[in-house]
């Protein structure tokens, strides 16, 4: 970094103190009684001011990007991933790029980290999430691309072994069930407030109608074999785009059980309105940070855009269906390499819009803006979610 850079940066160390300013211009308003102080940290030193942050999530992900993009700088900031140290950013630092690590926790940690940054002002960037993710053969194939409006947590539940309920409740689909209730088609009763979050679906639409128009990777000739496998119009045809919904768990998992599961579950926690498409690991852990960074001013959570391509199927094709196992461990379908460079085929014109249009469209972002609620279940940043159950307690 030159260092004439960091003049303003060890400036704003030893200057930054709680400030009183509106929301509005991007630093929570503190509250302050005789009992409790709420106070907001603005950032009038930050040295960076990105119109577009893309977030990978592993190695993978990040190289196509590193070798499309002019990526001149590298920025070590305190608290990213020990993997992923650097922040990479273009030669005007208009587009930055950050790697999470793999899982919920690596990916909360390092976006919290960024953006509590003293160096970084975020609160007017856009964000494009962009991984990779298991593919639902009903609604997408290998090399598809995926935006979501809703983002669902698996991994809260409750699970008993299989063998230990096949012989009692023999009608179950699923040894998972969610917290609070006594059955897999309850609604979840114990929340956390992770459970679902929900992403701003106009701006969604803008990027995936780029998208749409973009050129795709097809894939390879054993990717091309695999898709005939299965019997689904989506899984046997070439790549698109979709409009459908991201599940997320550390656990990787695969079967047409689960993935019932997991579909019904989606559904049901979301008032019957996600369509369960892809599985990753991180998305809800992400979006969980921004929503605590956005109640403080420090990012817009409305400019948030979550995009998974398919590297892989997640349930396996009936010639398969008796051997999960081996269709999880020995099986090829192809590479990954077309969700790979699909992640940026698909992505960039999003990209591009944002920096052709900053001043007309994208900067006060009032184009864009949701018309539908943006958030978690808890109302974080307000509005009234179109999901919930009036039974629901606060774990």
């Amino acid at each position: 970094m030159n260092f004439l850079l960091l003049i303003p940066f060890l400036l704003g160390i030893c200057l930054s103190s709680p400030i009183r300013t509106d929301k509005r211009d991007g630093v929570y308003s503190p509250n302050t009684t005789a009992d409790s102080m709420e106070a907001g940290y603005g950032k009038p030193y930050a040295v960076f001011r990105p119109q577009v942050f893309i977030v990978s999530l592993f190695e993978l992900e990040r190289e196509p990007w590193v070798k499309t993009l002019d990526f001149k700088h590298n920025i070590t900031i305190p608290g990213l991933s020990p993997l992923y140290p650097e922040i990479y950013c273009t030669t005007n630092y208009t587009i930055c790029h950050v790697t999470t690590g793999e899982g919920e926790i690596n990916a909360a940690s390092t976006i919290t980290a960024l953006g509590l940054s003293p160096l970084f002002d975020l609160s007017k960037t856009y964000w494009l999430v962009a991984g990779i993710a298991g593919g639902v053969p009903e609604h997408t194939t290998i090399g598809g691309v995926t935006f979501a409006k809703y983002a669902v947590q698996a991994g809260l539940a409750y699970e008993i072994d299989w063998r230990e309920i096949e012989g009692t409740n023999p009608e179950w689909n699923s040894s998972y069930f969610a917290l609070g209730t006594k059955n897999p088609s309850s609604y979840p009763v114990n929340i956390y407030g992770t459970e679902v979050f929900e992403l701003n679906e106009n701006l969604r639409d803008r990027a995936l109608e780029l998208a749409s128009k973009a050129k795709l990777d097809n894939g390879t000739h054993q990717n091309a074999k695999y898709r005939a496998l299965y019997p689904q119009k989506a899984a046997k045809s070439l790549p698109a785009v979709a409009a459908c919904d991201v599940l997320t768990s550390d656990v990787y998992f695969t079967g047409n059980y689960l993935s019932d599961y997991f579909a019904n579950y989606s559904r049901i926690i979301t008032n019957n309105t996600a369509k369960y498409c892809t599985s990753a690991q991180e998305d809800n852990a992400s979006l969980e940070a921004f929503v605590r960074l956005d109640k403080f001013g420090l990012a817009d959570y409305k400019r948030i855009v979550v995009m998974r391509t398919v590297s892989d199927f997640v349930t396996p094709p009936p010639s398969m269906a008796n051997n999960t196992v081996e269709f999880f461990t020995n099986n090829t379908q192809g590479g990954i390499e077309a969700s790979l460079n699909n992640l940026v085929h698909a992505g960039l014109p999003f990209v591009h819009d944002i920096l052709e249009k900053w001043d007309a469209v994208y900067k006060e972002g009032k184009k864009y803006q949701p018309k539908n609620y943006i958030g978690d279940f808890f109302r974080t940043l307000g509005g009234k979610p179109d999901f919930g159950s009036p039974h629901y307690q606060i774990a």
